[in-house]
């Protein structure tokens, strides 16, 4: 019963902050998905008295991705009823050049500024429409998200950091006798305190794998499905291999820090 509760003591912050790693990582590829989603729908519109060339817009901007021309006669076909054939005509042979300049990424606030006023000063363009307004409230929205969850994470963090310190602790005062003895023979550090190594990587193994477990039982369920579905965000969310790993190594470097800062700040007491 003992040796469970002394496990658990350091598995639970352990699991705090591991969970708040993998939801930054998962938050992030979701935000990578929906950001490629938008730039796929996304265009800014322009307005031309002169034929583009899609050269020379990407020489500009370097986010470039494609550029379509828009042929006018929607927009004549909502006047048509009302302004003869001849008229037609004439407005059609006035009307500028309208594209869809498409991008490779979804800039944020300031790159879709500089993106603006460079294609403004592109002669011949006389109207550049980039829908800054609806850009930059769902930028903001997700950088908001990411930001968020980056300040809940780090919190998490420091407080699981710390109580893992704190049980370490506890840790080498229950095996200090048998430490002292140990340093008596002439053991080293290394050895001395071998024991709180070996319990800080089996509770980084097990704390690794429940959450490893716990996300794939969450990638199982209907409901996050649906809301997966629903935020258009299907993709390569979760990678359960790499994932572990990364998981494990973090866990493993965490502890280990832990244990040495605990036996400097002894040595140094």
């Amino acid at each position: 019963m003992n040796t469970l509760k002394r496990h658990f003591s350091l598995i639970v912050p352990l699991l705090a902050l591991l969970f708040s790693l993998q939801s930054i990582v998962l938050v992030n590829r979701a935000i990578s998905i929906k950001e490629d989603r938008l730039s796929q729908s996304y265009s800014i519109l322009l307005a031309s008295n002169q034929k583009l060339s899609f050269d020379f817009i990407a020489k500009n901007i370097k986010e470039s991705k494609g550029l379509s021309l828009i042929n006018p006669d929607f927009l004549l076909e909502r006047i048509k009823q009302n302004i003869t054939e001849a008229n037609i005509a004439d407005i059609k042979k006035d009307l500028p050049f309208f594209y869809s300049l498409k991008l490779s990424i979804f800039p944020d606030q300031k790159r879709l500024q500089a993106i603006n006023q460079t294609l403004l000063k592109i002669p011949g363009v006389t109207k550049v429409e980039a829908f800054s307004k609806t850009h930059n409230q769902v930028y903001r929205l997700l950088f908001l998200i990411k930001i968020n969850v980056w300040i809940f994470a780090s919190l998490i963090t420091i407080l699981s950091v710390l109580l893992i310190i704190r049980q370490i602790q506890i840790w080498r005062f229950e095996h200090s006798r048998r430490m002292e003895i140990m340093g008596f023979l002439g053991a080293s550090v290394w050895i001395k305190n071998k024991v709180l190594f070996q319990l800080a990587l089996i509770d980084s193994i097990v704390t690794s794998i429940c959450i490893s477990l716990g996300t794939f039982y969450l990638s199982l369920q209907g409901g996050f499905k649906e809301m997966i579905a629903a935020l258009e965000i299907q993709g390569d969310i979760f990678r359960f291999g790499e994932d572990f790993l990364m998981l494990l190594c973090v866990s493993i470097a965490i502890c280990v820090f832990c244990v040495w800062a605990v036996i400097i700040s002894q040595r140094r007491s």
